[in-house]
């Protein structure tokens, strides 16, 4: 039977003879003799526990004592302990010499502080250094992860980083490589022409020793490489790099990719016979592309019938596509070249040289109008540069200088520093040739322009007529906002942050320089960060901006009724804010949208139409939508044939027409958006699904 431990109910004591009155309650010999025995383990363990915290031992360092209480010192790690408590001769020395285990007096009295502390904040950079190394050598995994988190929140700037990385490649401190890389890589792309950078990414043990940190990666080294590639595309850097991405490939195709790009860096070099050497690993490899880079690496030796055979060859062994006839088309002559790069364009519409090639040809045979529009059919959904100044120089040639200056000055918005006709002239000094035989625009003809190209949903004149604005007053932040719009609508993403960090930096007010940064953050994908740069904009001065990029942010989710009301109350706010009308037309634009959302049609056409009285020629768009909710099928059709009538980019509007016409309509309209801008990828699945 079980005792309770006391005697009134203890069957041992019911055993003793006679019986205490007194003692009714008291605790049995069973309950003494039990504490005994759980009291003894205690006891002896907290006397062991005293004992081992007054039990200290000191480290020497040549004549210099540091005590340590043995215990605490023994707990970093495992080899301690087994050096303190296990069957070594320290565990029985109260004194051992560490004079010769490359530790500094200072070093081992922060470590007996740390271990008292655990902390690494209250010494200095050096210090900790100190102890990252002592804790790497003695395996004290805790005060390394201490010491790494503190070292890596010291990076500020790159110089801090080049000091620290090595100490964290040497350490293996993993968070203190990722942060130093994190500043270098943000100081990219002059950063990475810096001997020290260079010598930490592209040395010939830099991905050994990336890697023993985990940060060696093919997609670092992609980057990086693509980095150099923009920057300097025949650099020494550029082929270390992408020698050093090929190391880091793991897989069939990231070894492919390293190969033919070393080929492409190579062929550019024109070091042709170690590109043919890289073209032939990657086709090796199965990189069927590599084969066209061969060749042509081979044509540059002098091989040019081993080129000619070696396409052909891909032509009748794979499945055709453009790329291949346009490779041919390099090696053939006459009406032969103009047939494949005939069949390259039929093939794939998006390949830009069979278009310049032909309109050059047509250009040497005086045939200018015929080469121009050549060059209007890829640039309506393909804008580049060297597209431009082709159409620049054509229009040139036809004496067409307002359209030639059009073209310049757009260019000029995508790289301002652009060197045209082969390098020979600046884009600038062109611009300012071609004003002597163009009227000269004032700040009111501007703004008229600006009204009209905006109106006939000409994006590339828009641009190049706020780059003239731009050149007569280059501080107006505004314009480079509205620069950034143009670029992000035409798709050049890369120019279009270059304008908004322009417009941020030559912002002339707080508020309008959050506006700005709260584009900035939006369009990187930081939303609420953008989100707390308008609200703090607003709190400083409500303008038109801070309440359109608000809303914009909000309204970028799906709503519920709640969040449609706050989104429509702040575009509200912003349409009472002073701006003008190319602004204003678009916040009414987007406000028509919430209004279509939250069913509220009336509202959304009075919105649209009120946007058309300003000329937001896109407003039709909108106010076709609203007839074909309200099952008015035909005045939706006519209102996106007036957006046909007015838009000079009008690839967009066939299709969307397209959903509001009968069948036979519709599929005219899709091939007619798919001839414009074989990029829209909606008319390829609506013939797909008919065929189906």
């Amino acid at each position: 039977m079980d005792c309770c431990g006391f005697i009134l109910e203890c069957p041992k004591a019911a055993l003793i003879s006679g019986c205490d009155p007194n003692s009714t309650y008291d605790h049995c010999k069973c309950f003494e003799e039990n504490a005994k025995s759980n009291l003894g383990p205690i006891v002896e363990k907290f006397v062991c526990l005293s004992l081992e915290e007054d039990d200290s031992v000191t480290f020497c360092v040549r004549d210099k004592e540091i005590s340590f209480v043995r215990n605490k010192i023994a707990s970093l790690s495992s080899p301690f302990k087994a050096m303190l408590y296990g069957g070594f001769v320290e565990s029985k020395r109260k004194t051992i010499d560490f004079s010769h285990d490359g530790v500094s007096v200072e070093g081992l009295r922060a470590v007996e502080v740390y271990t008292r502390t655990s902390r690494v904040d209250l010494f200095c950079p050096g210090i900790v250094l100190e102890l990252l190394s002592f804790a790497n050598r003695f395996c004290c995994e805790e005060m390394k992860s201490a010491c790494d988190a503190h070292l890596a929140s010291l990076v500020g700037d790159i110089e801090d980083a080049l000091i620290l990385i090595d100490y964290g490649l040497e350490e293996r401190a993993t968070l203190l490589v990722a942060s130093c890389l994190q500043v270098l890589l943000r100081e990219l792309p002059s950063s990475l022409y810096n001997p020290k950078v260079m010598k930490i990414f592209c040395s010939s043990e830099a991905t050994e020793r990336l890697a023993n940190v985990g940060h060696a990666s093919f997609l670092l080294y992609y980057f990086l490489s693509q980095v150099a590639m923009e920057k300097d595309r025949v650099s020494n850097t550029t082929v270390m790099l992408l020698e050093r991405l090929g190391e880091c490939s793991t897989e069939r195709w990231q070894r492919m990719l390293a190969l033919h790009q070393l080929g492409c860096v190579m062929f550019e070099r024109e070091e042709y016979k170690d590109a043919c050497y890289y073209f032939e690993a990657a086709a090796d490899a199965g990189h069927i592309y590599s084969l066209a880079g061969l060749a042509r690496a081979k044509y540059k030796v002098g091989q040019q019938y081993s080129a000619y055979k070696l396409i052909n060859s891909i032509i009748s062994e794979h499945k055709p596509t453009g790329w291949m006839y346009q490779e041919r088309s390099l090696y053939n002559l006459g009406r032969e070249k103009i047939v494949d790069l005939n069949y390259a364009s039929e093939l794939d519409p998006t390949l830009s040289f069979p278009y310049k090639y032909r309109a050059v040809a047509k250009m040497e045979e005086g045939q200018i109008r015929a080469a121009i529009s050549e060059i209007d059919r890829i640039i309506v959904f393909k804008l580049s540069v060297d597209c431009l100044e082709l159409r620049a120089w054509l229009f040139i040639a036809a004496d067409d200088y307002e359209s030639a200056l059009r073209d310049t000055l757009a260019l000029l918005a995508l790289e301002s520093n652009y060197m045209m006709f082969h390098g020979r002239v600046s884009g600038d000094h062109l611009v300012k040739l071609l004003n002597h035989h163009v009227r000269s625009w004032s700040p009111a003809d501007c703004w008229i322009k600006l009204y009209d190209r905006w109106s006939s949903v000409d994006d590339i004149g828009s641009l190049a007529v706020i780059n003239q604005m731009l050149i007569n007053d280059p501080g107006k932040s505004f314009l480079r906002f509205r620069q950034s719009l143009l670029l992000l609508r035409l798709n050049c993403q890369k120019a279009a942050m270059r304008c908004l960090r322009l417009a941020r930096n030559h912002s002339s007010s707080e508020h309008e320089r959050l506006v700005y940064e709260g584009w900035i953050l939006y369009d990187t994908g930081h939303r609420e960060e953008a989100l707390s740069r308008a609200e703090k904009s607003i709190s400083i001065e409500r303008t038109f901006e801070a309440f359109f990029l608000k809303a914009y942010i909000l309204a970028d989710t799906n709503l519920d009724p709640e969040s449609s009301t706050y989104v429509i109350q702040l575009l509200e706010e912003a349409l009472r804010c002073p701006s003008d009308g190319l602004r204003k037309g678009q916040a009414l634009n987007n406000l028509g949208s919430i209004y279509v959302e939250c069913g509220k049609l009336d509202q959304a056409e009075n919105c649209y139409i009120n946007a058309l009285d300003i000329k937001h020629t896109r407003a039709h768009q909108g106010l076709a939508r609203v007839y074909y909710l309200k099952n008015e099928l035909k005045a939706a059709y006519d209102e996106m044939t007036k957006l046909l009538e007015k838009a000079q980019y009008s690839a967009s509007a066939f299709e969307k027409r397209s959903e509001y016409s009968d069948r036979e309509m519709a599929k005219n309209d899709l091939n007619m958006a798919t001839q414009l801008d074989p990029l829209r990828t909606y008319p390829y699945r609506y013939r797909a699904a008919e065929r189906s």
